[in-house]
């Protein structure tokens, strides 16, 4: 008789430097998750394998399917000071490459983004949302079938505390809201994809080289207010920026979150190449270096796209 799958129970703590005021989360049950980007091991994200799993939703059809299922190792535990909810998007039947994805997987992907971040938004006590995509092993990944997760959290994250700030604090000594600010940034030269809905340029204040950011052209809280035409758009976006990842054959992120008490957000999306290694000055200064100037990725972007 087969054993129903078992969830490892999270084990953390939250440790702060006293000098650095520099915060980690230790979670030792985190070695326990399966590594199969380096060791051969079965796919539990295939078909087959999937009824072991605590399937939560499904989205598309054939080969455009998405499974939304529990994550069976969470980072943080379901109750407690630290806490939230951690579900896993199951992208596609197979381990093919994710940048050879066609662009109507990216638009089931980003349906069931906004479906479970609506449904997250719901529960009590979720004060963060996150929804991002490892891929590769440079990236975070640490299996090879396509997949991204969602966390809804009972915190906020110091640091997209300090954003928040400082995107307020801009508002305020502009007087332009902060969809006006990113358009502006925006420049012709930097543009990766643009369309009726959207647009991805390159971030010229990027910590990794090719970083994009993606917004759409009018200001939006979270991916819930998106439309269905503007997460078809958000799907294109995404989809014109895979070519250069599969040349440069590098691992990437991709990421957005929503603060849930905070109603006049910019809604964005981060594109994240793992190319540049940070070495002794970028971890001691705190000062990133960028090998790749804006001007040059957006080329490459769109050189790559023909």
């Amino acid at each position: 008789m087969e054993q129903k799958k078992q969830t490892i129970k999270p084990e953390l703590k939250y440790i702060c430097d006293d000098i650095t005021g520099e915060c980690i989360i230790l979670a030792p049950h985190r070695h326990k998750r399966p590594e199969g980007l380096k060791k051969k091991i079965h796919d539990p994200f295939a078909p087959k394998n999937l009824q072991r799993e605590n399937i939560l939703a499904r989205f598309g059809q054939g080969k455009d399917r998405v499974w939304v299922v529990e994550n069976g190792f969470p980072v943080f535990p379901a109750s407690g000071e630290f806490s939230g909810y951690q579900d896993i998007f199951v992208e596609g039947e197979s381990c093919q490459p994710f940048h050879s994805c066609g662009i109507g997987m990216l638009e089931t992907m980003f349906e069931a983004y906004a479906s479970r971040a609506l449904e997250m938004r719901k529960r009590k006590g979720v004060k963060y949302i996150l929804v991002f995509k490892n891929d590769g092993l440079d990236a975070g990944a640490s299996l090879p079938h396509p997949h991204s997760q969602i966390f809804a959290l009972n915190f906020i994250p110091s640091r997209v505390k300090q954003i928040i700030r400082k995107r307020k604090a801009l508002v305020k000594q502009t007087g332009r809201n902060m969809i006006e600010s990113a358009l502006r940034e925006a420049a012709p030269r930097l543009k990766v994809y643009s369309d009726r809905y959207v647009v991805a340029y390159a971030d010229p204040a990027s910590r990794f080289a090719y970083g994009v950011r993606i917004i759409l052209k009018r200001q939006i809280d979270n991916i819930t207010e998106a439309t269905s035409a503007e997460r078809k758009a958000l799907a294109s976006a995404i989809h014109a920026l895979l070519p250069l990842m599969k040349d440069l054959d590098c691992a990437f992120n991709i990421f957005f979150h929503d603060v849930v008490g905070e109603k006049d957000e910019l809604f964005e999306i981060n594109f994240v190449p793992r190319v540049n290694r940070w070495g002794g000055f970028e971890l001691d200064g705190g000062i990133v270096v960028n090998p790749v100037a804006a001007e040059t990725a957006a080329e490459e972007y769109r050189r790559a796209q023909r």
